[in-house]
Parts: C-alpha cells; sequence; structure tokens
C-alpha cells in the first residue's frame, strides 16, 4: 500500500492505464488474428483475397492506432504490420504462380 498521498494517486492511475491499454492490446491482437485467418482461408480455398487484403489493412490500421496510443511501441508496431504484409504478399505471389500455371 502507498505511503503518500501522491502515490496512492500514481497507483490509481497505473490501474487505469494498465485496463485502458489492456482493451487496446485485445483489439490489436484480435484484428491480427482475424487477418491470419483470411489469409489461412485464402489458401485452403474458401476465402477470397480481396477479404484477406481487407482484413490485413484494417488490422494495420489498428496496429497504428494502438501505437500512437502508446500501448505498444512503434518498433513492434512495425514488426506486427511487416510480418501480415510478409504474408500477404507470398499469399498473392503464391496466388498469381498458380493462375499463370
Amino acid at each position: 500500500m502507498p505511503n503518500t498521498k501522491s502515490a496512492l494517486r500514481a497507483m490509481r492511475k497505473a490501474e487505469k492505464r494498465r485496463i485502458r491499454n489492456q482493451a487496446f492490446r485485445t483489439r490489436m491482437r484480435t484484428y491480427i488474428k482475424r487477418a491470419r485467418m483470411a489469409m489461412d482461408a485464402v489458401l485452403n480455398g474458401t476465402g477470397s483475397l480481396e477479404e484477406a487484403q481487407r482484413a490485413v489493412y484494417e488490422a494495420c490500421r489498428i496496429i497504428d492506432k494502438t501505437a500512437s496510443k502508446g500501448v505498444i511501441k512503434k518498433g513492434a508496431a512495425a514488426r506486427y504490420k511487416s510480418r501480415l504484409m510478409q504474408r500477404l504478399n507470398s499469399l498473392i505471389h503464391q496466388k498469381a504462380v498458380v493462375e499463370a500455371a
């Protein structure tokens, strides 16, 4: 338990921030998961490439918002987006190779 008024206030503020950050982080992870699932659906033949691209776009948007709020660092946001885009680009390339053959 804190000993001073300011420490008590800091503790309350930290708890509010933790809850807020948790919500942002959960939302970000959900959108990343949706994007990955959409890309897996394309690989399985049950989804469309346009849906996967839209899901990745939305995930990147949410990742940027989360980073702008200071919940994650800029480098972490760049890493998440980079990994999603690498996966999407390889998927697009695979589709192009299959269609060309």
